[in-house]
């Protein structure tokens, strides 16, 4: 019945007229089957979203699937720049505070890890202690003392943030465009580790720093790649250049992650 309600009100919105526009006619259960299988046959016409990759997405896909996963225990990714902005009257990061969803997600593409998420650890653990408190039906919900375990953790940090406006000379060639001029140049650096928790040891670190210039579109405006337009006299826009540049470098770590072979099942 749910789902016979949700065809008649797409349905609506599909061939409803204007406000004041005369009401049509009830459809069939046979044209509400239909209008559901030719919105399934045709989904991009609705879907909004569109997959959130970089050019360092490819090298992940890439990657051979191995026979069986590591598990690797996940970490929150810190932002230890210091850095605050003004928003509101009120202070707040200027980094991604999504890093470590970024990283999960990373990992995921790899396809190389059983990702262990232990950032929401506290939310896993009220589910299981549910179980045991005996709040929930029997037989339900997650089976307690059966969580995997971990050889290998990673975590990390945000260690640089920078974007600002620079004048190049001769040399510099934006978007195919070269000769003397303003850009913006939007920088990040970023740190990640594993670590054996076996041992305690390090066993894998990796430093990268990634930068992406704007191209001078207005008084104020430097679009970068295209389509990331910042504002520098207001500062908006410039999360989304520093989130494509966070995300960029944590695909190519666990890409190098991977390559190194330093982790073992």
């Amino acid at each position: 019945m749910e789902f016979i309600m949700i065809g008649l009100l797409s349905l609506a919105l599909l061939f409803g007229g204007m406000s004041g526009a005369k009401t049509p006619p009830t459809p069939t259960a046979v044209e509400v089957a239909q209008a559901m299988e030719n919105v399934l046959e045709a989904p991009e016409s609705i879907l909004l979203s569109e997959a959130n990759v970089t050019t360092a997405s490819q090298l992940l896909a890439a990657l051979p699937e191995p026979e069986k996963r590591v598990p690797i225990a996940i970490y929150a990714i810190t932002d230890t720049t210091g850095q605050l902005k003004a928003d509101g009257g009120a202070a707040s990061t200027v980094v991604s505070q999504g890093t470590t969803e970024m990283l999960i997600t990373a990992l995921q593409r790899s396809r190389q890890f059983a990702i262990l998420d232990r950032v929401r650890f506290a939310d896993l653990m009220n589910e299981q202690n549910l179980v045991t408190s005996n709040r929930v039906v029997p037989g339900q919900g997650p089976v307690p003392g059966q969580l995997t375990g971990a050889r290998y953790m990673i975590g990390g940090s945000i260690t640089e943030y920078q974007v600002s406006k620079e004048t190049g000379g001769i040399g510099l060639v934006i978007a195919g465009k070269g000769g003397s001029q303003e850009y913006a140049r939007a920088t990040v650096a970023l740190d990640l580790r594993v670590t054996d928790l076996t041992s305690g040891e390090v066993i894998w670190a990796e430093s990268l720093r990634g930068e992406v210039l704007g191209e001078k579109v207005g008084i104020q405006l430097f679009s970068f790649l295209g389509k990331n337009i910042v504002e520098f006299e207001t500062g908006q826009g410039k999360q989304q250049v520093i989130n494509l540049v966070v995300r960029t470098l944590l695909e190519e770590a666990v890409f190098k992650l991977v390559q190194s072979r330093v982790l073992t099942n």
